[in-house]
């Protein structure tokens, strides 16, 4: 026996680690799934022989000529064990399967040329296959969308909010983790390796292997290959494209979307034809400029603010938004439907879609234009109502650096920025700045400069962000579900978190309309959603109507419930409401303007124009009709002869190529 293992102290100590973190990650899968005796003891039974088998001998390796069959054996087993992290290997054709299985194959032959052999190489390229995919498994639980490859602009912004999440471990993920762990084991266990005179081949070994990831990722990336291997190209619902494509292929051939695509038919020209179509303020009479009698405008886009009663109705012990629904009824403001690109997450993309009045359907699926586009100025409602004689101040309670506000807001035109420092002697909820705190600033920016210029703000909040699972000394569920009385589930009491911060928020909205009553200057204030919270929020009240979560991914007008946020417009002087209104992100500044009777720039009157007959347009779907009578489309759906391919024409001259930027008309 003591042939076999090796007792040493070195030996044993590492054993007992491995051990110990393996037993670690059994006892938090059988709290998060609930505790069975069964799977708590096939899991300290691996745990021990995953962690027991470090004590096997060093000297104990696999003939050469078995670690020369693991060499194509274990990228299979690790491609398998990756894609077991959100979906099934069997959900990938042959082909695709072989797409994928060659970037896990070419992965352990660079590592074994950079190690140098077998042991070092094939850990290597199962290792790193194993923290991707974990990686991915978390962003897809927090957000309800996979990794793409512009994610890593965004990493300080994942950082700094994480703390906040809940890194559960489910017994599905703990096997799939055993499964690498068992996997490292026979990797470690190989025998094959350069010799220290064989280092020119080494050397040309690496550059060949270098030479093989690039020319994967350029290969992938073309559509030639897309097509010969039958990769899925609809970008309709991601965590699909992922599960069709793989892990890997999908990420890869995303990167062909770090740029911008030129649409068909784009000149400067095409975009000045399309601009004088339209006949602006400047072609008609003299511009005005904003007076004292100009209406204060403040925006509020409220973090994961949402109503999910979009999904059916389901009972709570109390109403979690009173105010604002007493609004609806009372029709003292205009309550409306507003459809954003995102779900889960990235909040800046619906903050730039509103700002901006470009759509993210024109734009890489996944991409985040802060990061990414927006390197010069770019026109907005800030800097268009800067030219007005406005006070431009953006708001938000949190780090500057989040999604890179402090170089955009000044880039967008805004002459004032507020962020966490800022807003001193602030309450907090969870660590964050309460919406309470918040509107207070608001209060604050309009009382300092009263009687001057009119004031536009425009805050992003934060108190209602996502990590709802976590316990928290100053949060209790006071919302309760109804229904659930013996089914409660960790879910459950988050969905009842979430559903308690709304009602905070419906409060804190309330005192901010309460306060402005009371003055004399005319005020609008306009507040939505930014998104909805990730799935597993919503995932209890479906199951409270006895639907199923999958359902969303079975039609376009079951996925455009999960895209859909609440918009509330109120003013402290008569303003024309409208009643059931619906519009996307992109449209919802120029509506601003329109209603308060500010002129118009000639995008947002176009925009207005175009939408007449798209009241909608998102990253994922599209509809036609009426704002009170939508017809909901897939992408794929849309003619290409259509006034939204103008549209695309006319964000590209504004965005993309800024230089020959038709200035006039955007602002």
């Amino acid at each position: 026996m003591n042939k076999i293992f090796d007792y040493s102290k070195a030996r044993i100590a590492a054993a007992g680690v491995v051990a110990a973190i393996l037993l670690i990650l059994t006892g938090l899968a059988v709290k998060a799934d609930g505790l069975t005796v069964w799977k708590l003891a096939l899991g300290i039974l691996i745990s021990l022989l995953l962690g027991g088998s470090l004590l096997i001998r060093k000297e104990i390796r696999f003939p050469k000529w078995v670690s020369a069959l693991l060499i194509p054996l274990l990228p299979i087993l690790t491609l398998c064990l990756t894609e077991c992290f959100t979906h099934v290997p069997q959900d990938l054709t042959p082909a695709i399967f072989f797409l994928n299985y060659l970037a896990y194959l070419i992965l352990c032959l660079a590592g074994i040329t950079v190690f140098g052999s077998t042991r070092g190489g094939l850990t290597f390229g199962t290792l790193v296959p194993m923290i991707f995919g974990l990686v991915n498994y978390y962003v897809v639980s927090f957000r309800s969308s996979p990794v793409v490859p512009w994610d890593f602009y965004s990493l300080g912004t994942a950082a700094s909010v994480a703390d906040n999440y809940n890194l559960d471990v489910p017994f599905r993920l703990l096997f799939v983790i055993f499964g690498f762990v068992a996997v490292i084991f026979l990797g470690r266990r190989t025998s094959l390796k350069f010799q220290k005179k064989q280092w020119k081949i080494r050397l040309v070994s690496v550059v060949v292997s270098i030479g093989l990831v690039f020319g994967y990722v350029q290969a992938v990336k073309t559509d030639e290959v897309g097509e010969l291997a039958g990769l899925d190209t609809t970008l309709f619902t991601p965590n699909v494209l992922y599960r069709n494509n793989g892990l890997i292929a999908a990420f890869v051939s995303n990167l062909k979307f770090m740029d911008v695509e030129k649409p068909a038919g784009y000149s400067v020209s095409a975009a000045e034809e399309l601009a004088e179509s339209v006949e602006t303020e400047e072609n008609t009479a003299t511009v005005t400029k904003a007076t004292k009698e100009s209406p204060n405008i403040i925006v509020i886009m409220n973090e994961a603010f949402s109503d999910l009663d979009i999904y059916g109705d389901f009972e709570t012990s109390e109403d979690y938004m009173p105010f604002i629904h007493s609004l609806k009824e009372s029709k003292e403001a205009e309550v409306g439907k507003l459809y954003v690109s995102v779900k889960g997450g990235n909040t800046a993309n619906t903050e730039f879609e509103f700002l901006t009045g470009n759509s993210m359907g024109f734009l890489p699926a996944g991409s985040v234009p802060y990061q990414q586009y927006i390197k010069q100025e770019q026109p907005s409602l800030a800097s268009h109502l800067g030219a007005l004689g406005y006070v431009t101040s953006a708001l938000h309670p949190y780090r500057a650096a989040g999604w890179c506000r402090d170089k955009v807001y000044p880039l967008l035109g805004f002459d004032n920025t507020y962020f966490q420092n800022d807003f001193e002697n602030a309450t907090k909820l969870r660590g964050y700045v309460d919406d309470e705190s918040a509107f207070a600033k608001l209060k604050e920016l309009y009382q300092e400069r009263q009687g001057e210029s009119p004031l536009f703000a425009f805050e992003v909040t934060m108190q209602n962000h996502g990590g709802y699972s976590k316990e928290y000394t100053d949060l209790f569920p006071d919302i309760r579900l109804t229904g659930y009385s013996g089914k409660e589930t960790t879910n459950t009491e988050a969905t009842e978190k979430y559903l308690t911060l709304v009602q905070k928020t419906d409060a804190a909205f309330k005192e901010l309309t309460e306060y402005f009553a009371t003055q004399d200057e005319p005020t609008v204030i306009l507040m939505f959603g930014d998104h909805q919270p990730s799935d597993y929020i919503c995932n209890p009240i479906l199951r409270l109507m006895g639907q199923d979560s999958s359902i969303r991914e079975s039609s376009v007008d079951e996925l455009r419930k999960g895209y859909v946020v609440p918009y509330i417009l109120w003013s402290n002087y008569d303003l024309e409401k409208e009643e059931d209104n619906a519009i996307s992100a992109n449209y919802l500044s120029g509506y601003l303007l329109d209603k308060i009777g500010l002129p118009l720039s000639g995008y947002q009157t176009w925009l207005l124009g175009l939408r007449e007959e798209y009241p909608v347009i998102t990253a994922n779907f599209y509809a036609d009709g009426t704002a009170d009578d939508l017809t909901f489309h897939k992408w794929e759906e849309l003619p290409s002869d259509t006034k939204v391919h103008d549209y695309n024409i006319l964000q590209y001259n504004n965005l993309t190529d800024w230089k020959h930027r038709l200035t006039n008309f955007f602002d």
